[in-house]
C-alpha cells in the first residue's frame, strides 16, 4: 500500500502526464523513471485504466478511475458506492498531504449534488482531525468568493469520519489550461490576478491557504478560475496552534511550493502564502518550477533543500516546451521575461519573508503596474530594467491636451490601485476589509513613511485674482521641503494635478504613494497676507498640525521657512539650512511678486501664456538686475518657445543662452540654470558631453529635481546606451513626480523599442481613449501591431493617426510590410512633398525599413542640417537598424557626438 506522501507524488505527475498525447506517455515514462522508480508500476496502471480521449486533458475532473489500483490508493480503504455521513462516494479524485478527495453525490433523498467529498487520508493516525475539520467548516463557511470553490456541508459520519463537502470543479490546471491554448504572457498573468484576488479575499478574513498549487487552481472552459482546498488553513496569532501547524505529522504541504518558514515549521503569516504564489507565477511564466528537490528525500532534507536553494530569473530557466507553449521564440520569451517580471517573481520569492511583497494585494498592485506599462516597485538586488532601446521624441509639443491626456492615464491607474497594501508582515493578518475588497484595498501608510506632498494652496481673495500667489507658495514650500535629507517630496506637476478637483485624502495619497498632505489657504490684501496651513495624515485623514499666519507682505520668506520647519519637525526629519532660507536668493517683494506671477503663466503651456511670463520675467529684472532666479526663469520661457516650435527655435535658444550665463554670473550655484543650460546643449548645440556636465552639476546642487532625472536619463540612453541606468532614474524621478508628463510620455515608446510590443499598445490605446488626438500614439500602436504580424491592424491603426505628418510617415513603412509596394511609394512621396521640411528623420526612417540605405543617408543629412529634434535619438532608434552595418551611420555617429 502506497503512503500518503507517495499518493501526493503519484497525484502530481498524473496531471502532469494527462496533459500528454497518449503516443507521448511511453516517452515521458520513461524520462521520469530515474527519478521516480518507485511509482512506475502505479502510474503504468493508473494510465492503462485512463487510456486516451478528449476527457484525459480535462484537469482534475477528469483523473483516472483508480478503483483499477485500488490496493495503492485506497489509504482509506473506501470503494466507489460506499456512504459517508448523507454522501455515496463515486470515484476518487486525487489525494494531497492531508485528505483524499471523492467524487460524490448526495443520497440522502433531501436534493442531488455533486461534490468534491475530501476525507483526511491518515485518520486512523490523528485524533485530532475532527476537531481541526470542524474548524475548517467554520473557516471556509466565510470564504464566499467568486474565484474559492465553495463549501456545501461539513460534518462526521456515524463512523466518526469526518468530511467536507466542497464545490466540485470542472476544469484544467492553471498551468495545464495556459498551455492548452498556447496563451501568452499577458493572458496568462490576467488568470493569476484572479487567483490573487481569491487569496487577499482569504487573507483579509485571517485565512491562510499554506498549499498553493497548480493544481489547486481549475480554470473552467469558460476562463473562471478557482482556488481549491483551503483545508490546510489555520487561523493566524494563536499560539497555541503553533505546534500543530509545525508538526511534521500535521504539516500539509507540498515541498515544492512551500515557503522556506513553512517546511522548517517556523511561525508564519501572510508571507507564505507569497512565497507559493511567487512559485507558481515562476512556473506559469517559464514553464519550469525555480528549483528541483530530490524524491525521498526526508523531511529534514526537504526543509534544507527548500531553504538553500539558489533561484535563478525565470528568464534564465526555461522549460523546453515553454517558448512553444506560449506562441514564441525562445530568445524572445525570454526577452518578455528579463526584467519586470524577473524581479516580480524573484522578489515573491525572496528567502526572508520581510523582503517579500507584503500581501497578495502588492504583489497583484506591481503586476498592474507591468500590464499597465508603469515602472514596477520591484527592486532586485541590481538594476531590474533591462531595456534593449530608449527613445524620447523631443519633437512632439507639450500641448496642453496631450500634457491632460497623460496626466489622466498616470492618474486612472494611480486611483485604480488605490495603494493597495496591508501593513507589513507580522504573526497576523491585516483585518477590517469589507466584504467586497479585492485586490486592491484602502490606503495603509506605515507611520516610518515620510513622504509629503504639497497641494496648491487656496486663494480666497475677493476675486480670485491673487492665484499666482497661493501657487507660487505652494511651489516655494515644495522646493524648501525638497531639500531635507529623509523626506521624500511629490514635486510640483502631480501636486498641482488636483488643483479644482474634488478627490479625498485617501485618493490623493494613493495616487501619489504619500503618507502625509499639506494644504491652506492664502488670502492676501493690499501688504498684509493670511496664510492658513495643515499638515494632514492620509490615512485617516486626521489633522496632524494646523496654524493660521497673519503677517506683513515682506515677512512672506519668513512665514514659508516657519511652515517648512514645522512641517519637517512633525515628520521628524531634519531641514537643512538650505531649505529653511529657500532654494533661492530672497528678492524685494515687488520683484518677488512680479516672478511670480510669471511662473504662473508658464506653467499654464500656451504660446499667448509664455509670452505674458517673459514680459513678467524682464520687469522683474529690470526691477533687480542681478536677480539671478529671474534670468533662469526668463531662459525657461524662451527655451519653451524654442522647444515648441512657438517662434524660430535658433533665435529663442541664443536668447535664452544669453540669459543664463547672466544668472549663472550672478550665482554660479543656481540649480536651474545648470539644469536648463544642459537642455540647451542637449537639444539645441547636441554637446552631449558638455550636456552631462550640466545636468550632473544641477543634481549636485538640486537632488530632488524630478525632471533633471528625466533628463540625464535620456542622455544616458542616446549616447551611451547605458539603459539600465536611464530606466533607474525615471523610476526615481516618478517616486517624486508619478504624474510628470516628460517621465510619462517615453513609456509607450520605450517599450516598444524594447520589444514589449503588447505593453506597448497597451499604454498607446490608453492614451487614445483619453486624447484620441494625441500626436503619433496610434503611428506607434501601428508599428507595435506590425511587429506581432498583425498587420491589417497595423494599417488601420496608421490610418486612423490624426497628425497628418505622422500618419504619412507610419504608412509606407506598414504598406511596405504588407507587401503593397506602390501603395508604399505612393505614401512615402506624399511625405516627401508635404514635410520635407520637419519630418526629415521620418522619411529616412522609412527608407531604411525598405532597404534603400542610399536615400536614407540623404534623408539624414537633411535632418542633420535642418536641427531635427528626434536626431538626438539616432543611436537608438529601431527603425534604422537596417542602416547600424553602413559606415555612413557611422560616420554620422559622430558628427552628432554620440560615439566617442
Amino acid at each position: 500500500m502506497l503512503s500518503t506522501a507517495h499518493m501526493a507524488r503519484i497525484n502530481r505527475l498524473l496531471k502532469e502526464v494527462l496533459q500528454l498525447d497518449a503516443g507521448e506517455r511511453p516517452r515521458w515514462l520513461e524520462a521520469i523513471a530515474p527519478e521516480h522508480p518507485d511509482l512506475l508500476l502505479a502510474l503504468r496502471r493508473a494510465l492503462s485504466v485512463q487510456g486516451d480521449g478528449p476527457a484525459s486533458r480535462q484537469g482534475i475532473a477528469a483523473l483516472p478511475d483508480v478503483a483499477a489500483i485500488r490496493n495503492e490508493f485506497a489509504v482509506n480503504g473506501l470503494s466507489p458506492g460506499e456512504a459517508i455521513g448523507p454522501y455515496r462516494l463515486i470515484r476518487p479524485l486525487g489525494a494531497g498531504g492531508m485528505a483524499e478527495v471523492w467524487l460524490a453525490e448526495r443520497a440522502d433523498g433531501n436534493f442531488k449534488r455533486e461534490v468534491a467529498l475530501k476525507l483526511p487520508t491518515v485518520f486512523r493516525h490523528r485524533k485530532d482531525l475532527a476537531s481541526r475539520f470542524t474548524r475548517e467548516r467554520d473557516i471556509l463557511a466565510e470564504l464566499e468568493h467568486p474565484n474559492i470553490a465553495r463549501l456545501y456541508d461539513a460534518g462526521v459520519s456515524l463512523e466518526g469520519r469526518p468530511y467536507l463537502a466542497m464545490e466540485f470543479v470542472r476544469g484544467a490546471a492553471l498551468t495545464a489550461w495556459c498551455n492548452a491554448r498556447y496563451l501568452g504572457i499577458r493572458q496568462r498573468l490576467k488568470f493569476f490576478l484572479q487567483v490573487l484576488d481569491a487569496v487577499q479575499f482569504a487573507h483579509q478574513r485571517q485565512v491562510m491557504h499554506l498549499d498553493i498549487k497548480p493544481w489547486n487552481i481549475l480554470v473552467s472552459d469558460s476562463g473562471q478560475v478557482r482556488l481549491l482546498d483551503f483545508g490546510v488553513a489555520r487561523l493566524l496569532g494563536r499560539a497555541d496552534e503553533r505546534g500543530e501547524a509545525t508538526d511534521p505529522l500535521g504539516r500539509a504541504l507540498t515541498p515544492e511550493y512551500a515557503s522556506p518558514e513553512l517546511a522548517r515549521g517556523f511561525a508564519i503569516d501572510a508571507a507564505a502564502d507569497v512565497y507559493s504564489l511567487g512559485v507558481v507565477l515562476y512556473e506559469l511564466l517559464s514553464g519550469n518550477r525555480p528549483y528541483r528537490l530530490e524524491s525521498g528525500d526526508s523531511l529534514t532534507r526537504l526543509e534544507q533543500s527548500i531553504a538553500a536553494a539558489t533561484i535563478k530569473p525565470p528568464s534564465a530557466q526555461l522549460a523546453p516546451e515553454a517558448a512553444a507553449d506560449r506562441a514564441l521564440t525562445r530568445d524572445k520569451l525570454a526577452a518578455r521575461l528579463r526584467g519586470d517580471l524577473d524581479a516580480i517573481v524573484l522578489k515573491a520569492l525572496a528567502k526572508a519573508p520581510g523582503n517579500r511583497y507584503r500581501s497578495a494585494a502588492a504583489l497583484g498592485d506591481d503586476l498592474r503596474r507591468y500590464l499597465g506599462g508603469m515602472p514596477v516597485a520591484a527592486h532586485p538586488d541590481r538594476l531590474a530594467y533591462r531595456v534593449s532601446k530608449f527613445v524620447l521624441r523631443h519633437r512632439i509639443a507639450t500641448s496642453v491636451a496631450a500634457a491632460s491626456a497623460l496626466l489622466v492615464v498616470a492618474m486612472s491607474y494611480a486611483l485604480m490601485r488605490e495603494a493597495a497594501t496591508a501593513p507589513p508582515a507580522r504573526s497576523t493578518l491585516p483585518g477590517g476589509a469589507s466584504a467586497g475588497t479585492s485586490v486592491t484595498a484602502p490606503v495603509t501608510m506605515a507611520a516610518s513613511d515620510n513622504s509629503v506632498a504639497v497641494l496648491p494652496f487656496v486663494d480666497l481673495s475677493e476675486h480670485h485674482e491673487e492665484e499666482y500667489f497661493s501657487d507660487g507658495l505652494s511651489e516655494e514650500l515644495i522646493g524648501r521641503l525638497s531639500q531635507s535629507p529623509g523626506l521624500r517630496v511629490i514635486s510640483r506637476t502631480s501636486s498641482f494635478y488636483f488643483k479644482g478637483k474634488q478627490a479625498t485624502a485617501g485618493q490623493i495619497a494613493s495616487a501619489l504613494h504619500v503618507s502625509h498632505l499639506l494644504e491652506g489657504t492664502v488670502r492676501k490684501s493690499g501688504n498684509t497676507v493670511r496664510i492658513t496651513a495643515k499638515l494632514i495624515r492620509a490615512s485617516d485623514s486626521s489633522r496632524v498640525w494646523s496654524e493660521t499666519y497673519d503677517r506683513a507682505l515682506g515677512d512672506i520668506f519668513t512665514v514659508q521657512g516657519e511652515i517648512a520647519a514645522t512641517v519637517a519637525a512633525a515628520l521628524r526629519v531634519a531641514l537643512n539650512q538650505d531649505a529653511s532660507r529657500g532654494r533661492f536668493p530672497l528678492a524685494a517683494n515687488e520683484t518677488y511678486n512680479l516672478l511670480l506671477q510669471g511662473n504662473y503663466f508658464l506653467n499654464r503651456h500656451t504660446k499667448p501664456d509664455a509670452l505674458k511670463a517673459i514680459g513678467y520675467y524682464e520687469n522683474a529684472i529690470k526691477r533687480d538686475p542681478n536677480y539671478a532666479l529671474a534670468w533662469a526663469k526668463l531662459a525657461t520661457a524662451q527655451l519653451s518657445m524654442a522647444i515648441n516650435g512657438w517662434e524660430p527655435a535658433e533665435e529663442q535658444a541664443e536668447q535664452a543662452r544669453l540669459a543664463l550665463r547672466r544668472a549663472l554670473t550672478i550665482d554660479p550655484d543656481l540649480a536651474l540654470a545648470h539644469r536648463k543650460l544642459g537642455d540647451l546643449y542637449s537639444l539645441f548645440d547636441w554637446n552631449f558631453s558638455q550636456a552631462q556636465l550640466e545636468y550632473e552639476r544641477a543634481r549636485t546642487l538640486d537632488p530632488g529635481d524630478s525632471q533633471l532625472l528625466s533628463s540625464i536619463a535620456v542622455l544616458k540612453a542616446q549616447r551611451s546606451e547605458r539603459f539600465d541606468e536611464a530606466i533607474e532614474l525615471i523610476r526615481q524621478a516618478l517616486l517624486r513626480d508619478p504624474l510628470d508628463t516628460y517621465s510619462l510620455a517615453s513609456l509607450g515608446w520605450t517599450l516598444l523599442c524594447a520589444g514589449r510590443l503588447e505593453e506597448s499598445a497597451v499604454v498607446n490605446r490608453k492614451l487614445l481613449e483619453l486624447n484620441p488626438s494625441y500626436a503619433n500614439a496610434r503611428g506607434e500602436l501601428a508599428l507595435a501591431e506590425l511587429e506581432m504580424r498583425r498587420h491589417p491592424e497595423a494599417l488601420a491603426e496608421a490610418q486612423k493617426e490624426a497628425d497628418d505628418g505622422f500618419r504619412l510617415a507610419a504608412l509606407p513603412i506598414v504598406y511596405w510590410a504588407m507587401g503593397r509596394r506602390t501603395d508604399s511609394d505612393r505614401t512615402l512621396k506624399q511625405l516627401e512633398q508635404k514635410y520635407a521640411g520637419s519630418f526629415a528623420q521620418n522619411i529616412a526612417e522609412a527608407h531604411a525599413y525598405r532597404g534603400e540605405a542610399d536615400a536614407a543617408f540623404q534623408w539624414l543629412e537633411r535632418a542633420y542640417l535642418q536641427r531635427d529634434g528626434g536626431m538626438p535619438d539616432l543611436r537608438i532608434d529601431p527603425l534604422l537598424r537596417n542602416l547600424h552595418d553602413d559606415p555612413r551611420f557611422h560616420a554620422m555617429l559622430l558628427r552628432m557626438r554620440l560615439v566617442d
